[in-house]
This record gives C-alpha cells, structure tokens and sequence, in this order.
C-alpha cells in the first residue's frame, strides 16, 4: 500500500514536471499556505540548475497575513540571508490596509547552482544561530503573540500599538533571472515540511528585527 502510495507521488510529480517544462513564459514561482500556529516553521526545498539572481518576496502581510520572515539556507545548512519585520516599503510593495504599513519580507540573492531550503515563519520566531539545525527562537512555545499582547489567541502584530491580530496566511513569489523555465529543476517537486525540534537558547539568536544577515 505504501509503495503505491509511493508511485502514485512520483507519477504526479512527473506530470507535473512536465507542465512545467511546458510553461517556458513563466518567470515566477509562487506558493502559499497557512501556519498552524505562531511557532509554526515551513520549509521549501528547492534545486536550482544553473546560477542566477534570485529573489524572495512575500506578498501576504499586504492582504492580512502574518508578519512573515523569509531565511534562506544553502545545501549545507548554512544561512545565507533573512529578512523581515522591519516595515520598509520596497519597491512595488504595498502597505497593509488596517495597519497603513509594510511589513512583507524580502530576499535578494545571487545563487550558485545547487539545492536550498527556505523558512517562512512569523516574526519573531526567527533564525537562532548560522545553520538551520540551531533552529527557530521560538519553536515549541506554541502561540506566543497573543500572549505577548495580553490576550490569548495566535497571529498577532506585537510591534505596533495597540496589537493587530492578523491571518494565519503566507503568500511568497520566487522569481529567477533569466526566466525559472531554464534555471529551475524539480520546482514542482517541492518538499514542505515542519521542524519540531525544540526551542534553543536564546543566548546563540543572532538576528534582530529588521537585520539582515545576508552573505
């Protein structure tokens, strides 16, 4: 049963695969979900094919979502940049109606060909140290946003007063130059998943709101 299951996986992906392949125009990858919680961690692992100037933008927080942060991670574990929370309006993006701010993150990077696994988490349950087995600053601590305003509930901004609660939803748009038809390989076949591990200590938290610890 679990080797159909198996099968039954691959041949989708390969489908998919194909129609992708098919979608030469394309120049953005988009993908979008929601957190079960505020200390939720989501990871998407990707395989670039040849190198390229790669950028990540969230375009949620402008609809009502969370305040995301976006950190990226190279093969090895390693972080190469996050970026969020520090409510700087770049270029074409767009400020929160309810708040009137923006607080959607954004990564640019040049990339080397390779894999590469990013984060989508709510601010601040951000990178604790350089490598991705550190973990998040928050992860384990269930809803802490509520909390941190006084009340109880999750997906609340904590850094504006009084505090917005927000959606559980993340939105982030990939976009490769040239076009990902010809740098991408397996984008289709991303892996999303959930670190579970538990919190660890504060002491090795390296990024602060609105740093960014690019490479």
């Amino acid at each position: 049963m679990r080797l159909k299951s198996q099968l039954s996986f691959l041949a989708s992906g390969l489908c998919l695969g194909l129609l992708a392949l098919g979608s030469a125009n394309a120049s953005t990858i988009s993908y979008s979900g929601t957190l079960s919680g505020d200390d939720q961690v989501q990871l998407y692992t990707y395989i670039l094919s040849q190198a390229s100037p790669v950028t990540f933008e969230t375009n949620s927080y402008s609809s009502g979502g969370f305040v995301p942060v976006l950190s990226l991670f190279n093969s090895a574990g390693v972080e190469i940049g996050s970026d969020g929370a520090d409510q700087t309006c770049y270029a074409g993006m767009h400020a929160d109606s309810t708040t009137g701010i923006c607080d959607d993150a954004l990564l640019s990077e040049n990339l080397a060909a390779g894999s590469y696994t990013l984060a989508i988490t709510e601010f601040f349950n951000v990178p604790v140290g350089p490598d991705l087995s550190n973990g998040f600053l928050e992860q384990g601590q269930g809803n802490f946003t509520g909390p941190t305003c006084g009340t109880t509930g999750a997906f609340y901004e904590t850094d504006i007063a009084p505090c917005v609660e927000r959606t559980d939803a993340y939105s982030v748009n990939i976009t490769a130059t040239p076009e990902p038809a010809t740098f991408w390989l397996g984008s289709v076949l991303v892996a999303a998943f959930f670190i579970t591990r538990r919190r660890p200590a504060l002491a090795n938290h390296s990024l602060s709101k609105g740093q960014n610890n690019e490479q």
